[in-house]
């Protein structure tokens, strides 16, 4: 565990656990909440509701709030300039079928996509197994697996995990591939409406392979996106490593703007993920009365699924 000091927020939306590519179980991140002083959390793991049950179960035990969450990879559509997204889906119906025949889909998907990114990376010469990524993952297989492998077997074939992610894993990389099932923005929108989810967008200013992040953002909004990540911990993620603090508010500023003026609901979280990203629990999140504000649009999704 890491060294524990009181969260600066009280809410934390964007965590990640073992059942995708964190280093902490549900369990333990709830543990982990109570003892920064959290209220609420919401473990957001890519493409899987695993360990929602297991986490909602312990935050009953530790008066935690856990809402229901997923991260959703979304299929690239460059004509509509969506590239890359990934799409928050908060008090969602994790138990609910279709929301979980997707989803399964979407992780064999994702299976079958790192295999073959694998094969390219080894037949360039690059000492990397499948297996060995898996064991990594625990969870749902990520492109971060793949490149903790590659740096560990690999030492100075690359200068950083960046460098990697350029060369082999982003889009246009030696290693991208489409996977067999994906979700456009519009069926993920609809996929978490109709489980009662409100959708919304991750991380707004690291979309670097989106040419006007604004204009896409309107786009999204017109067909049923309904909030912005506002609070994200940029500066230790790509592709924004280092940012400087006033540079950091400016980004924050320019989106909670414009969440405003498109009556998006601002959401807030760190992304944590345990050992590996020097990100604590709570250092991005929201206050209690915006967590409110959001919990007021989810009862309205969920209005409108039932009519």
């Amino acid at each position: 565990m890491p060294t524990i000091t009181r969260s600066r927020y009280e809410v934390d939306l964007h965590i990640h656990s073992t059942c995708s590519d964190g280093s902490f179980t549900p369990r333990e991140i709830v543990e982990l909440a109570r003892a920064k002083g959290l209220k609420a959390i919401a473990i957001a793991d890519h493409d899987t509701v695993e360990g929602v049950a297991e986490a909602v179960a312990a935050g009953a035990e530790r008066s935690i709030e856990v809402v229901p969450a997923v991260e959703l990879s979304i299929k690239n559509e460059p004509e509509k300039d969506f590239v890359e997204l990934h799409l928050l889906g908060y008090f969602i119906d994790h138990q609910d079928e279709e929301l979980n025949d997707i989803l399964n889909r979407i992780v064999q998907a994702r299976i079958e996509q790192k295999i073959r990114q694998i094969k390219v990376l080894q037949d360039d010469g690059i000492d990397v197994s499948v297996e060995e990524v898996f064991s990594v993952a625990r969870g749902v297989p990520g492109r971060p697996h793949i490149a903790e492998v590659v740096m560990r077997r690999n030492p100075g074939r690359f200068a950083s995990k960046e460098e990697l992610f350029a060369e082999y894993l982003t889009v246009g990389g030696k290693a991208y591939t489409k996977r067999s099932f994906s979700l456009t923005l519009a069926e993920a929108i609809q996929v978490l409406v109709e489980a009662g989810g409100v959708p919304v967008l991750a991380h707004p200013g690291a979309y670097n392979k989106v040419n006007d992040v604004e204009a896409m953002i309107r786009r999204a909004q017109e067909i049923g996106l309904q909030g912005l990540e506002i609070a994200y911990t940029y500066n230790k993620n790509r592709p924004h490593y280092g940012l400087a603090p006033a540079e950091m508010q400016t980004l924050l500023a320019r989106f909670e703007a414009l969440a405003d003026e498109l009556d998006l609901v601002k959401t807030g979280g760190s992304d944590f993920h345990g050992e590996g990203k020097d990100i604590e629990l709570g250092e991005m999140g929201m206050n209690y009365v915006e967590f409110q504000e959001l919990k007021i649009r989810s009862s309205f999704t969920a209005t409108l699924d039932q009519s």
